[in-house]
């Protein structure tokens, strides 16, 4: 991945993730303490105004490569997954999760491939705080996630996270910390069900 402004202004990237990061913070502010602890470095990797690419490696915590994008919340979502996924690959170097981790493969609620269990609990684990987040939000009263298309998109997240944990529940053979870890990330995404509840 090379560093790739995508012929935007230095500029425009960092007041792009300000706004993310001042979301993240008023909303999850324990979890925006512990990504200013952990990350070392964005790396910029170009511009896509109609889709959004972010990736991060096992081999390189504390760093994140991402595109930027127009919607601020988009920059916001793809900050907090990459930063989940730096938090398992760090606690993946200490004990693994999952004893069936990478064998066999299985369907994804996120992904249009199939996926090894790993995948499916890495995606359940970047988007359940990313629901959290936009429910904090909603309720400090944040008037851009008061509206129907932030309805929409959080409903299609929680929905997404219920669907990839039940695939992992269903197969998962869980480590002692795995166990740990999983029912802890359950116990959020099913309490997320409840606060979507009224949405059509």
């Amino acid at each position: 991945n090379q560093v790739d402004l995508g012929n935007k202004a230095p500029e425009e990237w960092t007041a792009s993730m300000t706004q993310a990061l001042e979301w993240i913070e008023l909303g999850l502010p324990v979890l925006a303490a512990e990504m200013k602890m952990l990350m070392q470095q964005w790396v910029p990797v170009g511009y896509e105004p109609m889709m959004h690419l972010s990736c991060s490696y096992q081999e390189a915590v504390g760093q994140a490569y991402l595109t930027l994008h127009p919607n601020p919340f988009t920059m916001m979502e793809a900050m907090v997954h990459e930063f989940q996924h730096n938090r398992v690959n760090a606690l993946w170097t200490l004990e693994p999760l999952l004893e069936n981790a990478f064998w066999p493969l299985y369907s994804s609620p996120v992904r249009p491939d199939p996926r090894p269990l790993h995948g499916v609990l890495l995606a359940a684990h970047a988007f359940v705080p990313v629901a959290e987040l936009y429910i904090k939000l909603r309720e400090a009263g944040l008037e851009r996630t008061l509206t129907p298309d932030t309805d929409r998109r959080l409903k299609t997240i929680v929905e997404g996270n219920h669907a990839g944990m039940e695939v992992v529940r269903e197969h998962g053979k869980f480590t002692a910390m795995g166990a740990r870890f999983f029912k802890q990330l359950d116990e959020m995404a099913t309490a997320h069900l409840d606060a979507i509840a009224d949405i059509k």
